[in-house]
């Protein structure tokens, strides 16, 4: 669940964007201010996981699959 650092080319905004575990990035990011679709990620900034993303690992049903056993 990689979260980017995000900017609007139109009102300058900077925010923060997730990728949820098992999905695609977005074709189109949306501009959580003035609701432009063409935000980009910044160049300057890498993509970080999520923080719980550590602590759950491969094995985990909510970041990164897996069987939940209901005994």
């Amino acid at each position: 669940m990689p979260i980017h650092q995000l900017q609007c080319p139109d009102c300058g905004h900077q925010f923060s964007g997730m990728v949820f575990a098992g999905t695609r990035e977005p074709e189109k990011w949306v501009c959580s201010q003035c609701g432009c679709e063409r935000a980009r990620p910044r160049e300057d900034c890498l993509p970080v996981p999520h923080p719980l993303e550590s602590a759950h690992g491969a094995g985990c049903p909510c970041c990164g699959g897996g069987d939940v056993r209901l005994d």
